[in-house]
Parts: C-alpha cells; sequence; structure tokens
C-alpha cells in the first residue's frame, strides 16, 4: 500500500485496513472535488492533526482515543465515549427523554448470581457492545460461569457485568447518515437520536419489552459494504457539509 499524504487535506481517512472497498470509498470522495488523505495506522503513527477525519477501525477502543487527534471526527469523541461506556449512555438517552431498562453492574460473580436470581431471565452485558460478549442466560448458575470466565479475559471492560431483565426480542439496526437500515418502525426515532448525540455511522441494540423498544447498546460502528458504499460517501460528505 501506498500511503496517501494526510496534511492540509479536507478529509483524513484513518484505517486500520486498505483494501478494494477502502480505496473504492477514497475514489469516491475524491470524484467530488474533496482533497482526502488517508493513513493506515498499521503502517504508521498519527499526531495531533488540525483537520477533519473519518475513523474507519475495527477496534472501537482505539477509536475513543484517536479521537482526540483530530479537530471534529465524524462520531465525534462522545459517541465513542458512549460505544465503550453503557452507562454513560443510559444516563444519557434518560437526559434525553428516550426510555432506558434498569440495569445492575457487578464485578463478582457471586454478586452477578446473585442479582440474577433476583431478576430471573436476564440479558448479561459488558458495558461495549462491540466486545460481543452480550448475550441472555437463563439460571443464576450459568451467569456466575460466565461471569468467572470473563475474569480471566484481558479487557477489563469484560469483567464489568451489566445486568438488566431479558428483552422478548433483540436485533441490531444501522443508521448511516440520513438512511436507516433495519430499523422498521423505530426509523424516526434512530435518525433523531443519531442527530441528537452526533452518530453518523452507528449500530444499534435495540430490545423490546412489553412491545416498547428501547436501545440497549450503541455500536459505533458500520461494516464497509458494496451495498453500503454509496451511503457511507453520501453520508460523510453530508457531515463535511453541516447536515449533521
Amino acid at each position: 500500500m501506498v500511503v496517501i499524504e494526510a496534511v492540509g487535506q479536507d478529509l483524513v481517512l484513518v484505517l486500520d485496513k486498505y483494501g478494494p472497498l477502502e480505496q473504492q470509498l477514497y475514489n469516491k470522495l475524491l470524484n467530488t472535488g474533496l482533497k482526502v488523505g488517508a493513513v493506515n495506522v498499521k503502517n504508521d503513527a498519527l499526531k495531533p492533526m488540525q483537520s477533519k477525519a473519518v475513523l474507519l477501525l475495527d477496534d472501537v477502543f482505539e477509536s475513543f482515543v484517536l479521537s482526540s487527534l483530530f479537530n471534529n471526527t465524524l462520531n465525534p469523541h462522545n459517541v465513542y465515549a458512549m460505544g465503550i461506556n453503557r452507562a454513560l449512555l443510559f444516563k444519557e438517552l434518560r437526559k434525553m427523554g428516550y426510555p432506558t431498562p434498569e440495569f445492575n453492574i457487578a464485578l463478582d460473580p457471586n454478586v452477578v448470581a446473585k442479582v440474577v436470581r433476583g431478576i430471573g431471565r436476564a440479558y448479561m452485558a459488558t458495558p461495549a457492545p462491540s466486545l460481543g460478549l452480550d448475550g441472555v442466560v437463563i439460571t443464576w448458575e450459568g451467569s456466575k460461569s460466565i461471569a468467572e470466565h470473563r475474569m480471566y479475559m484481558e479487557n477489563s471492560l469484560a469483567r464489568v457485568n451489566m445486568l438488566m431483565k431479558a428483552p422478548e426480542k433483540l436485533f441490531n439496526a444501522q443508521v448511516i447518515g440520513d438512511r436507516c437500515v433495519g430499523c422498521g418502525s423505530l426509523e424516526s426515532t434512530l435518525l433523531r437520536l443519531s442527530r441528537d448525540i452526533g452518530c453518523v455511522l452507528c449500530t444499534y441494540v435495540i430490545g423490546t419489552y412489553n412491545g416498547e423498544q428501547m436501545v440497549l447498546g450503541l455500536d459505533p460502528r458500520v461494516e464497509l459494504t458494496v451495498e453500503n458504499i454509496d451511503q457511507f460517501m453520501n453520508a460523510i460528505v453530508g457531515w463535511l457539509n453541516g447536515r449533521w
């Protein structure tokens, strides 16, 4: 890969891979007349830049840190903070008037078991949906076993267990700029929420409780695919033009 110079550009793409789709996105952005630079973090270091950036990284924790290096990022620093701290997400959602579930945080496997005994069938989450560890547990014995396993995991956030009543239904919905994919009846709500928090590229975890749908998690990533590459490009250009 040839690294594209990032200095003096309208926009910097920060990537951890530079495959055919990333190349296509770069070319599409160039064709709009923008001056676009790109940095592959697998090959080059980053330093503070007086520019705007789009972070297309697999690791949300890396994006959280790197978002502080730029004047502005598509998905701002606070969105990455909510993406790795579900308790903060729920706090901000409540402030804005969105419903959130009741939850407990337990750090010890025995405490996890005690909480699950009390609530029954539980959604056993971590602070960051991007860790891919969230799931439903049926018994307190099962929850304790999972919590014990998490104690040995490398990422310390995996050891923070967020416990809430299990929803009747779980699904993911994606927002890409002004498009809502898989959102169903929540389309207007999730588009409004995304504008409220400044999330241009987001995957939401949605749970249904007694017919009411709630946001249970936020992953500030959407996978770039052949099908959504034009939506990505339009979202980036719209963000640069101040549409959201």
